[in-house]
């Protein structure tokens, strides 16, 4: 399963996609909310997004409403 990452704060963002890793998931890491929406969009989009509320660019929130006004209901998203 394919995972996003999106975080601001480096240290937090390494240790969850390490963690992710080890158990044997296939994780994207990255540091604002542009970059996240970019990769939200793409053809191999991963199934699971783990947002920061908070992120340069684009924050977690708007990532979300932009999610649900293209109605991708295959795709989980969590916070924190």
């Amino acid at each position: 399963m394919k995972i996003l990452v999106a975080e601001d704060q480096t240290i937090s963002r390494h240790i969850l996609e390490a963690s992710l890793r080890k158990w044997g998931y296939e994780v994207k890491g990255v540091e604002d909310g542009a970059r996240a929406w970019e990769i939200l969009q793409g053809e191999e989009a991963p199934q699971l997004a783990i947002l920061d509320w908070l992120m340069p660019g684009m924050d977690g929130i708007e990532i979300c409403r932009q999610i649900r006004l293209r109605r991708r209901p295959s795709l989980f998203i969590l916070f924190f």
